[in-house]
């Protein structure tokens, strides 16, 4: 249980700073006038949280798959 649970955190984390990144970099190229830089951190916000429950979803397939495969 450790195993997937540490798998989980990675994924999670892993999932977080891409959609980060993601939202903060397409914000940037995308905009041609300058933003204040609390609506980066609020749209990476946003990214964050749309990268751990992404990343918690991925981890609970490939959960349920392998506990379906050990069954057989």
């Amino acid at each position: 249980m450790k195993k997937t649970l540490l798998e989980l955190v990675k994924l999670m984390i892993i999932l977080a700073v891409t959609f980060l990144m993601g939202m903060v970099i397409s914000i940037w190229l995308i905009t041609r006038e300058p933003i204040p830089l609390d609506v980066y951190v609020k749209y990476g916000i946003i990214g964050a949280i749309v990268g751990l429950w992404g990343g918690a979803g991925t981890w609970l397939i490939f959960y349920l798959q392998r506990r379906r495969r050990s069954r057989k």
